[in-house]
């Protein structure tokens, strides 16, 4: 068989919505070089704004594989500028302050899998449930590790966290919060200095985190146009707030893609069923 036929046959539109995780005998190393991502089965995930799901017209790419233990994903995406700033503190003479620049937005991606509840992608549904969701950005997770968090939606309004109110595709009221997994994140913020030290300063910091928040690696590198970004994390890690992987059972997901995008400015694939392969 010729490389360029074998790259044919591994590159598959998923089926009515079905993605199957290669079963291997090695995991791939999340080191960001994606060396040893090359015989694993390429899938075409279309994506497009949240308004347009319902027939998305963009396409990324997708690897899945696992070893009976964890598993790990490869996302792909076209993007023609590299970002990596995020909204920096920036001194203004004329104020005598720092003001936050909220046009700087890192480039970025996640992907959400069904925890509590029926699982849509499309935020404005009205649906409660539960999601767990692992997010990359190409600054503020450049430890390694992925922001492993929650999006929880109810009818209504949570009694604590910064919940955030949505009308949904009925016009009724959604709530939704995003806290993080139990532990320490992935990343701080930090206030503005009183004072001047330098014409930019950072707003938020990667740390490493701890706890329940250190279940997912993640890397990411920008190449000729391209993102690619890899995930890896044990298919049951025990902690409640993360959803739990049985080889035997599928799992509704989707992904989304950010380019210097935040909150409801991205696109996002509508929901997928992750299959294992045995």
């Amino acid at each position: 068989m010729t490389s360029a036929l074998a790259a044919v046959l591994a590159l598959a539109l998923a089926p009515q919505g079905e993605v199957s995780a290669q079963k291997v005998a090695k995991l791939p190393e999340i080191d960001g070089k994606f060396d040893d991502w090359t015989t694993a089965k390429e899938w075409v995930i279309k994506i497009d704004k949240p308004g347009e799901i319902d027939k998305p017209m963009k396409e990324m790419w997708l690897k899945v594989v696992h070893d009976g233990a964890s598993v790990a994903f490869l996302m792909a995406w076209k993007d023609e500028t590299k970002s990596e700033r995020h909204q920096e503190f920036v001194w203004k003479e004329d104020d005598g302050e720092y003001k936050m620049n909220d046009e700087l937005l890192e480039d970025s991606c996640s992907l959400a899998f069904a925890l509590e509840g029926k699982f849509d992608p499309d935020m404005l549904a009205g649906i409660e449930s539960k999601w767990d969701v692992w997010e990359w950005g190409a600054y503020r997770t450049s430890l390694g590790f992925a922001k492993d968090k929650w999006h929880v939606y109810s009818k209504v309004r949570f009694p604590a966290g910064k919940p955030k109110r949505f009308s949904d595709r009925e016009d009724k009221p959604i709530w939704l919060t995003r806290p993080d997994d139990e532990g320490t994140p992935c990343m701080k913020k930090l206030e503005a200095p009183a004072e001047k030290k330098t014409p930019t300063v950072q707003q938020w910091i990667p740390e490493k985190p701890t706890g329940s928040c250190a279940d997912v690696q993640a890397r990411g590198a920008w190449a000729d146009g391209r993102w690619k970004v890899e995930f890896r994390r044990k298919l049951d890690t025990g902690n409640k707030d993360d959803t739990a992987f049985d080889p035997a059972k599928p799992v509704d997901f989707a992904v989304a893609v950010f380019d210097q995008g935040e909150k409801s400015d991205h696109e996002v694939s509508p929901k997928y069923v992750l299959k294992f392969e045995k």
